[in-house]
């Protein structure tokens, strides 16, 4: 396979006008990854890198942290595109790639995926989508993944709460929480971020789908947030906020929350899977549940993120692809996986020996990876979403903060977001 793929990326290639033997004459390539992962992840990606660069001597890959987290690449690799200091690969959240696409130093890898080697059909149709913008692949899927609420066994026990069935509700979510906070011992229920970034918003994007709500219209020229949908969906988090006193805001971009969690200070966690092997280590009794739900409704929030690949010259582009081909294979994968929690980006991957250990080392994974089924929609591509996000993120904080109505926040939000929308090139 992984032969194959090489050999797929040089024809794929070859038209450019870089050959093997020119590669070859000048000596190998060195192309910089920006990561942007943190403890296990940022681990398991130095692991890999060094087993692909001793195995591909032709290839040399340089890895860095890239200066940021996953949360704040967006604005880091934007200022870095401005000047020659931007990497070969960058990791990415899906929902950026309609701002990251137009720059013509991402590159075009459309062509190079055809080809049946790299197996393009094996990855998950909406990871297919989130790196595909009007028909211009700018990269490889890098990680797929839901929301799910993670539940501390023992202080639920403790508080005399059920865990949570398959058919609970927010109103559920909201007693389980206030019935588990105990303020003598520094223990909420749950937390919510307010730092102002993407973690502070997309907890609440599954409680407005579920109540019939949008982000943006159809045509994504104005918001809508600001339904009744929405009102419901933050009106609830101000009332176990300010009402309950059940909640603990997270303002701490390093997000304190799951830290509480993992200290037995947290009753109930809305999360992912990325989380799993920090609360195995700290040896934490959890359970796993889908969303609440509203009326039967269960959606969820699914984050396909990207390994975006940039343009510097010929060379360097098939270097990258070459390397994200054998990182997104089935076999690195499992490593990845095994390594992080994270979920099989392609199919093929719950088919190899090593899936079902994968299985037993995440107790409640196969409940994570059952509730993609859950996730039925993607936030907005358009590339004013991230600037939507930050007022959304606003007013969530405005209104826990109890500065401000959540009606008045969401109408205020939306204001700026059609604003935003109706910049030309949104």
């Amino acid at each position: 396979m992984r032969a194959a793929l090489a050999a797929a990326v040089l024809v794929a290639l070859a038209a450019t006008g870089c050959s093997a033997s020119q590669e070859q004459a000048s000596g190998p390539v060195e192309i910089t990854l920006w990561h942007g992962q943190e403890d296990n992840s940022a681990k398991s990606i130095e692991k890999l890198v060094g087993q692909f660069n001793q195995s591909h001597p032709d290839i040399k890959v340089r890895t860095e942290s890239g200066g940021a987290t996953a949360d704040g690449m967006l604005p880091k690799i934007t200022a870095a595109l401005t000047s020659d200091t931007y990497p070969d690969i960058a990791y990415l959240y899906g929902s950026w790639a309609p701002n990251i696409a137009r720059n013509p130093k991402t590159a075009d890898l459309s062509e190079l995926v055809k080809d049946p080697a790299v197996g393009w059909t094996d990855f998950w149709a909406n990871e297919r989508e989130a790196v595909t913008v009007q028909g211009k692949v700018i990269g490889f899927p890098a990680v797929v993944d839901n929301m799910v609420v993670l539940y501390n066994k023992k202080l639920l026990a403790k508080a005399g709460v059920q865990a949570p069935g398959p058919d609970w509700t927010w109103d559920d979510f909201r007693s389980m929480a206030k019935r588990t906070t105990d303020p003598k011992a520094g223990v909420f229920g749950t937390t919510w971020a307010i730092s102002g970034g993407e973690e502070a918003v997309w907890g609440l994007w599954p409680m407005v789908w579920q109540a019939g709500g949008d982000i943006l219209s159809s045509d994504h020229k104005k918001a809508v947030f600001n339904s009744a949908a929405g009102q419901q969906a933050l009106t609830l988090l101000r009332n176990m906020t300010i009402d309950d006193k059940s909640v603990y805001l997270d303002s701490s971009p390093a997000e304190k929350g799951q830290k509480l969690f993992e200290s037995g200070r947290l009753g109930l966690f809305l999360s992912g899977p990325w989380v799993l092997p920090d609360l195995q280590a700290a040896k934490v009794d959890y359970g796993v549940a889908r969303l609440p739900g509203t009326n039967g409704n269960h959606e969820t929030v699914s984050g396909p993120d990207n390994w975006v690949v940039f343009q510097h010259d010929e060379r360097r582009v098939k270097a990258a692809a070459t390397f994200l081909g054998w990182l997104t294979s089935a076999q690195q994968q499992l490593v990845w996986m095994t390594d992080t929690g994270s979920l099989p980006i392609r199919e093929s991957i719950t088919k190899l020996p090593g899936y079902q250990h994968y299985l037993k080392k995440y107790p409640g994974i196969e409940v994570v990876s059952a509730n993609l089924a859950d996730a039925k929609r993607v936030r907005p591509a358009t590339t004013r979403y991230p600037r939507v996000s930050s007022f959304m993120a606003d007013a969530i904080a405005q209104t826990l903060l109890g500065r401000t109505d959540p009606k008045t926040a969401l109408d205020q939000a939306a204001a700026k977001s059609d604003a935003a929308l109706a910049v030309p090139g949104s």
